[in-house]
Order: structure tokens, then C-alpha cells, then sequence
């Protein structure tokens, strides 16, 4: 999956980059919004030397996308599923309201998969797996063209 940005700040050796939101991206909050709901703010590594005002190339593999996702949507589904299961259970064997019990259990277990999640965001961001690349800088004249006249 690749996006263009501009690079409106450098940072140690990392470059905050300005992406338009694309159709892909969706509501999900997983990034910083700029002012313009249509733009999200992008903090990532400059391997390249990029400079304030630089058009980039973004690239974030379609694995990587796809192994976010699961851990987003999958893991909480999962302890959905497994806390209502586990409510079921608890619930026969304590003679109480199963369908209560299996209702609470897997609310709870999702919410704290929730924060599991979060727990780890730092160790995720560690190894840039799923962080953004730049792959290249687009050269841009003084007029505001790439180099193809685009």
C-alpha cells in the first residue's frame, strides 16, 4: 500500500509527514489526525535525508497491513468469543444466569484485550514492522510539478 506526503517537520532522524487520507484508511484513529479530517499526520524514520517541504513516497506492506488488522479486529474477536464461552461455563456451573454471565465475561475479556493490545503498542513501534517506509523523494520544481509534468 503506497501514499504520498509532504514533510512538514523533522525530528531527530525521523520526518512527521502530512498524507491525504485514503479510502483505504478508514475511521479507525489508529494514526494522528491533522486539522483537515481528510489528512493524518505520520511520524515516521527519514532514511533518506528528506527535508521540510519534500514530497514522499509511503509504503506499507500489504502483510503488515493485513497482520495490523488481525490484531486489531481478530484478537478482540477472539476474546469475545472466548469469554463467552468461559460465561456459559461459569454461569452452569455456579447456577447462575448463564446468558448474564456469558454477557459480562466476554465484554470484559474483549475490554482487556483492548488493553492488552495497547500494553504492547510500544514493542510493535519498536520494530517498525508496521510502521510506514519512505521509499523515495519526489523531486518537485519551483512551479509545483514532479519531474514527469504532473
Amino acid at each position: 500500500m503506497n501514499e504520498y506526503g509532504e514533510i512538514i517537520d523533522i525530528k531527530d532522524s525521523n520526518a512527521v509527514i502530512k498524507v491525504k487520507r485514503g479510502s483505504a484508511c478508514g475511521d479507525c484513529c489508529a494514526c494522528a489526525k491533522g486539522t483537515n479530517p481528510e489528512e493524518m499526520i505520520l511520524t515516521v524514520s527519514n532514511p533518506l535525508n528528506g527535508e521540510v517541504g519534500d514530497q514522499v513516497e509511503l509504503e506499507l506492506a500489504s502483510g503488515q497491513v493485513l497482520k495490523a488488522s488481525a490484531i486489531a479486529y481478530v484478537i478482540p474477536l477472539f476474546a469475545l468469543i472466548l469469554g463467552v464461552v468461559a460465561g456459559y461455563i461459569i454461569g452452569d456451573r455456579l447456577k447462575v444466569n448463564q446468558e448474564l454471565t456469558a454477557s459480562l465475561l466476554g465484554l470484559l475479556f474483549t475490554f482487556f484485550s483492548f488493553f492488552g493490545i495497547r500494553a504492547m503498542e510500544p514493542q510493535f513501534r519498536k520494530g517498525h514492522k508496521f510502521s510506514p517506509q519512505v521509499i523515495q523523494i519526489i523531486k518537485v520544481d519551483k512551479k509545483g510539478e514532479n519531474e514527469d509534468g504532473k
